[in-house]
């Protein structure tokens, strides 16, 4: 691609990408799908199928953030659980739970020795297998 992307979800759980800095919509799906993200914090797409319980509303997860490496990816929920998945995660595969308040905003830092989570409080927890 000539110009940079952006991924972006709506409120009505869709997927939209556009280009930057135009703000073009880019609409050719067979295009969107050979899109190699730099990184990714979305909760919606297939490569993150896994992350939803059965029982899960679509609001019950708020946050995800995909390691640098690209091999792990950790999610934040309505229920205060932060949970490590494998990267993609095309089923549900949950590694370690961490238990906080209600969770907003999960990110690993820069080498993926950490991992950040936050609601009400700040959590602190090592990387495994990253």
């Amino acid at each position: 691609f000539s110009s940079f992307m952006s991924k972006v979800s709506t409120g009505s759980y869709k997927r939209q990408v556009y280009e930057v800095p135009s703000g073009k919509q880019l609409v050719d799906q067979a295009v969107i799908d050979r899109i190699t993200w730099a990184t990714w914090t979305s909760v919606l797409g297939d490569e993150v199928i896994g992350i939803w319980s059965r029982h899960a509303e679509k609001a019950d997860v708020n946050c995800a953030c995909v390691s640098h490496s690209g091999i792990n990816l950790v999610t934040g929920d309505d229920f205060g659980m932060v949970k490590l998945f494998d990267f993609p995660c095309p089923e549900k595969f949950v590694r370690i739970f961490f238990f906080c308040v209600t969770i907003t905003k999960s990110i690993f830092d820069i080498m993926a020795m950490c991992c950040f989570s936050g609601g009400s409080m700040l959590e602190v927890f090592p990387s495994l297998n990253v």
